[in-house]
């Protein structure tokens, strides 16, 4: 009885570690996020980071990111952001966006564990979080647009800068 009771105590111990750590320990709801360019549209499989938990959290620890996928970091209002790569492994694009869905800046490879600050130029109602070289490769740029409905608010987060 004593070797039972240690397999099932072994069992529980290793359930409770995968379910507290790794990718299961933060369970992101997911949508589809739509780019268009002048070049065409791009449609990523994203996560979604809407509570400060889950916007501190982010794509810290993860070895891997598809390459149709990211992390849209959503905010309930216009605002000024700084993110940073501590504990972040991949080297990602960083797509700052408008509350009307306008891409207002790109920061292309941010580099992987940079505890560097980078801050946001405008205002934005989001971030979203691709593999580096995805913007080059889908020649996006600023002024391009993010259609997702939680950016549809009435003005434009880039009309005004950080510290007016």
């Amino acid at each position: 009885m004593s070797q039972f009771l240690h397999r099932s105590l072994a069992v529980v111990l290793v359930v409770m570690t995968l379910l507290l750590s790794g990718p299961f320990a933060q369970a992101f709801s997911r949508d589809i996020v739509v780019i268009r360019t002048h070049g065409g549209s791009y449609r990523f499989n994203v996560e979604l980071a809407v509570s400060e938990e889950e916007r501190a959290q982010g794509l810290m620890f993860r070895k891997d990111l598809a390459p149709n996928a990211g992390m849209l970091f959503l905010y309930n209002q216009d605002q000024a952001v700084t993110f940073w790569m501590k504990n972040t492994y991949l080297p990602l694009d960083m797509i700052f966006i408008a509350a009307d869905g306008k891409i207002t800046q790109i920061v292309r490879r941010a580099q992987p564990l940079s505890e560097n600050l980078i801050p946001s130029s405008t205002f934005v109602r989001g971030v979203l979080e691709v593999n580096a070289g995805i913007t080059d490769r889908f020649d996006i740029e600023p002024g391009d647009q993010v259609e997702y409905p939680s950016l549809k608010t009435p003005g434009a987060a880039s009309a005004k800068t950080p510290g007016q």
